[in-house]
C-alpha cells in the first residue's frame, strides 16, 4: 500500500471541499517540492493550481529517481476540473489518474455529475505483476469529492487553517478505493532548514487514511507454508507543515516526513511562482 500511500502524501499540498473561499481574482499557482531520501534528492513534485472565482483546474505529477528507483520507480500524473459554487464550495466536474511502479500500471478517468457529486462514468485499467482481481466500489458510495479537490480546499478554507486538536473526517473518493482521511492540527512548530526556500513558524496538521471500500484480491495463492499472521501496525499520521508564503493569501504545505517500505521521506518546498491573470483553462 505504500505507493499508493506516496501518491496520496503528494496531494496534500492542494487542500476540504467544506468551508472554501474561492480566489477573489484569476490567478496560477505554481509549486515545486523535493523530496529527500537521506541526503539524496528522490523526486520533484511539480504541481500548478489555475483558480478563478467560479472555476479550479489542477494538475500534479511526479516521478521517483536516482537510489530511491531501486525500490521503487513510481512516478504519477493527476489532474483535477471542477467549480466554486455561489456559496464558496468546490464541486468537482473530472478527475484523472495515471502512473505505476516497477512493472505495475495504473489509469483512472472520472467524472462528476454537477448537482450532487454523484459519478456518472469511472473508466479505469490496471496491469500488476500478481494476478489479481479487483472488488470494485460499491456503487451508492462512488461520489466525490476526489483526492485533490479534497485537499483544494483547505488551501482557501474561510476560516483559515488554524490549530484544533479534535479530528476530522471525510470520505474521498480516489479511483480504485473508497478512504476515510481524518486530520486534525494539534499546534505549532518551528522550520530551520537549508533545504526550504521557507523558515519560521508553520502550523502542524496530521492526516492518516483508512480504506472504506474497493480492495485487490490475489488470484494465485502462496504454495510456502504459511506463516502466523502478525497484526498489521497502523502507519504514523503523516505531518504537514502549513505557512503563509510571500504574498500568497493561503496556507500551504511547507514541509513534510513520512515513511515508506524502504525509509524516511522529507519533503520541501523549493520554488513557488504565483501569476495573476485570467484562466485560459476553464472548467465545462
Amino acid at each position: 500500500m505504500h505507493k499508493f500511500r506516496w501518491s496520496l502524501i503528494v496531494f496534500l499540498w492542494l487542500t476540504s471541499p467544506s468551508l472554501a473561499a474561492p480566489p477573489k481574482a484569476p490567478q496560477t499557482i505554481k509549486l515545486t517540492y523535493k523530496a529527500y531520501w537521506g541526503g539524496f534528492v528522490i523526486s520533484k513534485v511539480y504541481g500548478a493550481a489555475q483558480l478563478d472565482p467560479g472555476n479550479y483546474q489542477v494538475d500534479i505529477s511526479y516521478e521517483v529517481t536516482g537510489l530511491a528507483a531501486i525500490f521503487s520507480k513510481a512516478h504519477n500524473s493527476s489532474s483535477a476540473r471542477g467549480i466554486f459554487t455561489e456559496d464558496g464550495t468546490l464541486t468537482p466536474l473530472s478527475y484523472e489518474s495515471e502512473g505505476g511502479w516497477s512493472k505495475n500500471s495504473y489509469r483512472n478517468k472520472v467524472r462528476f455529475r454537477k448537482e450532487d457529486g454523484k459519478i456518472i462514468s469511472h473508466d479505469q485499467d490496471f496491469k500488476f505483476r500478481e494476478e489479481v482481481k479487483y472488488i470494485p466500489i460499491r456503487d451508492d458510495l462512488k461520489y466525490g469529492p476526489d483526492l485533490i479537490s479534497f485537499y483544494l480546499g483547505l488551501m482557501f478554507q474561510d476560516p483559515p487553517l488554524t490549530n484544533w486538536p479534535e479530528l476530522r473526517h471525510q470520505n474521498v473518493f480516489g479511483g480504485f478505493f473508497l478512504f476515510d482521511i481524518a486530520y486534525r492540527c494539534p499546534g505549532m512548530g518551528t522550520l530551520d532548514s537549508r533545504r526550504a526556500i521557507y523558515r519560521g513558524k508553520a502550523l502542524v496538521c496530521e492526516f492518516s487514511d483508512r480504506i472504506i471500500d474497493g480492495r485487490f484480491e490475489r488470484l494465485k495463492k502462496s504454495k510456502k507454508k504459511k506463516k502466523k499472521a502478525k497484526k498489521e501496525k497502523q502507519p504514523d499520521p503523516v505531518k504537514i507543515w502549513f505557512a503563509r508564503v510571500g504574498d500568497l493569501d493561503a496556507m500551504i504545505p511547507v514541509y513534510s516526513k513520512f515513511a515508506v517500505g524502504w525509509g524516511n521521506v522529507r519533503v520541501y518546498l523549493s520554488e513557488i511562482e504565483v501569476i495573476p491573470g485570467p484562466d485560459q483553462r476553464k472548467a465545462s
